[in-house]
């Protein structure tokens, strides 16, 4: 399928613009993750009361290069995550705009996986496990009318596929 020269994937070549600008405003203060549709925005301060001020801080800047671009920032889709030990006590983290606060959670998904404030793969093996059950079922159920190469083709797509993704995140854990 061509596309005009205007644009890309369907959309305007601006849209493209707009992600890799992104970074240029927050950057001195924090860390944008981008990966395609989804961003997240890394902040790290000891301090609850900077931490705090930093994240309204990068908040209103985000939500002023919206409006330079006619775009809005949905803050109903947005949730915060304080990582902690699992000693520490816990203390509710209050930041938004205009009245409106960004509700703080203790597991959320991020580019597929699971993670919680402590850095916990419980949930993501959690909802790894029906996959995986789904794939040896698939195996077994071909593995009498398969031969060795299609059943090492089912194991890449259903099994090595949901087992090696982002483990360059989760291999360190017990």
């Amino acid at each position: 399928m061509k596309f005009p020269k205007d644009q890309f994937w369907g959309l305007p070549c601006s849209l493209y613009i707009y992600i890799n600008d992104l970074p240029l405003r927050i950057n001195s203060v924090s860390e944008p993750v981008l990966f395609v549709g989804d961003t997240g925005i890394k902040i790290s301060r000891r301090n609850l009361k900077d931490f705090c001020s930093l994240s309204n801080l990068v908040l209103s800047h985000m939500i002023k290069w919206f409006a330079a671009y006619n775009l809005v920032l949905n803050l109903d889709k947005m949730n915060v995550m304080k990582f902690t030990t699992k000693n520490s006590s816990h203390s509710t983290l209050h930041f938004g705009y205009k009245e409106k606060y960004i509700e703080e959670t203790v597991n959320t998904k991020f580019l597929g996986l699971q993670i919680d404030n402590h850095i916990n793969w419980k949930n993501h093996i959690e909802q790894m496990i029906p996959k995986l059950s789904a794939a040896c079922y698939t195996v077994r159920s071909m593995v009498h009318t398969s031969n060795i190469n299609t059943l090492k083709s089912i194991y890449y797509v259903y099994f090595h596929s949901v087992t090696k993704y982002g483990i360059i995140f989760w291999v360190n854990s017990s």
